[in-house]
C-alpha cells in the first residue's frame, strides 16, 4: 500500500505511483480542477477537498464517472462541465490544484487557459510526462510563466520511490527580472568583466 494513496480507491488509467502523487497533493488542497474525468476524479473526491470540478469533452465519460462514484463513501461530489461550457460559464474560481489530463490535443490549451485560475502556492499537475508531447505541455507553461514558478518536479516518485508519470509545477507570486548590477551596487570588477589587480583581496 502506498503512503498517500492509502485506502483511496480508484478505477482508471493511472499507475499506482500516479495515484499516490495525486492523492498527496489533493490532500493538501481545498479546491481542485481537473481536465479528464475518471480515476483522478475518484481520488480527488476522496481527498477531503471541499470543491472538485471535473471538465471533459465526452459526456459518456462524465456519465460513466458519475456512476462509478456512487458507491464511494465519504466523498465530495464533483461538479462536471463540458469543455467549452466550462470556459464560457464556469470560470471565476481560484484553485489550489489543477490537473491536466483529458484528450491529448486539448491538454496544452487547458493548461494555458487555466494557469491564471491557479492560486499562488498552488500546483499544476501534468499527466503522462514520460511522453514527449506531455513533457512539452509542461515546458510550455514554464516558458510562458517562468517568473511565477517556484519548483518543477519532473515525473516525481510515489511514496515507494518509483517514478510516476506526473510532473508537478509549483506556482509562486510573480517576480520580475532584476538587474543585479543596479540592485547589489557591486563595483564592475566584482562581476569579472574587467581585470583588477588584487580584486579578491579587496572583495573579501
Amino acid at each position: 500500500m502506498l503512503k498517500h494513496l492509502g485506502k483511496i480507491k480508484f478505477l482508471g488509467d493511472l499507475s499506482l505511483e500516479d495515484g499516490d502523487v495525486l492523492a498527496r497533493y489533493a490532500k493538501q488542497s481545498t479546491k481542485i480542477l481537473e481536465f479528464g474525468c475518471g480515476g483522478s476524479t475518484h481520488i480527488f473526491s476522496q481527498s477531503g477537498a471541499s470543491l472538485v470540478v471535473s471538465v471533459d469533452t465526452s459526456n459518456d465519460w462524465i456519465n460513466r464517472t458519475k456512476l462509478r462514484l456512487v458507491d464511494l463513501p465519504n466523498k465530495t461530489v464533483p461538479y462536471f462541465w463540458d469543455y467549452e461550457n466550462f470556459f464560457s460559464q464556469g470560470m471565476g474560481i481560484f484553485y489550489d490544484l489543477i490537473f491536466v489530463d483529458g484528450v491529448d490535443n486539448l491538454r496544452r490549451d487547458f493548461a494555458i487557459r487555466t494557469w491564471d485560475l491557479l492560486s499562488p502556492d498552488g500546483v499544476m499537475i501534468f499527466h503522462d510526462t514520460r511522453r514527449f508531447v506531455d513533457a512539452q505541455n509542461a515546458a510550455w507553461i514554464y516558458q510562458l510563466h517562468s517568473n511565477s514558478i517556484k519548483l518543477i518536479e519532473v515525473n516525481c516518485p510515489g511514496s515507494n520511490g518509483v517514478s510516476s508519470n506526473i510532473t508537478v509545477i509549483h506556482k509562486k507570486n510573480h517576480e520580475g527580472y532584476v538587474n543585479w548590477h543596479e540592485v547589489e551596487k557591486k563595483p564592475e570588477w566584482a562581476y569579472g568583466d574587467i581585470n583588477y589587480e588584487g580584486e579578491l583581496q579587496s572583495w573579501q
